[in-house]
């Protein structure tokens, strides 16, 4: 493997990275534009309530509202992580397979070699 093409596969990795960065803070601004429409339908509801029940009622509302927005939130950053993983995982098969071993493992037969036998070094 060349050093040209160990770089193309840096290159390839850091911009499978940046792509997934790009993406999640792209999903957070969103979900924080989201969650803030939210804070604000909610505080200008605030205003034409007429007892404890309905006040009850709404913040309830409100929770699962928020809560079933984080969860799919949460499933958007789980999506955009599982696929840069799976980018990288091929990625880095690929280029294991072009490793070549020999150069660090230099176990290749270098000839025959002369052994002694236990009896014939006990003669000694």
């Amino acid at each position: 493997m060349s050093n040209q093409t160990a770089f193309t596969e840096l290159k390839k990795a850091q911009d499978i990275l940046a792509e997934a960065i790009d993406k999640s803070a792209k999903t957070n601004l969103e979900a924080v534009e989201k969650l803030l429409e939210l804070n604000k339908q909610r505080l200008s509801d605030m205003g034409d309530i007429s007892n404890p029940s309905d006040l009850v009622s709404r913040q309830s509302a409100a929770f699962k509202e928020y809560v079933d927005f984080v969860s799919g939130h949460v499933e958007a950053l789980t999506a955009i992580g599982n696929e840069s993983r799976e980018q990288l995982t091929e990625l880095s098969q690929e280029f294991a397979k072009g490793l070549d071993f020999s150069s660090f493992f230099p176990f290749a037969e270098t000839g025959t070699t002369k052994t002694k036998s236990k009896a014939s070094a006990k003669s000694s």
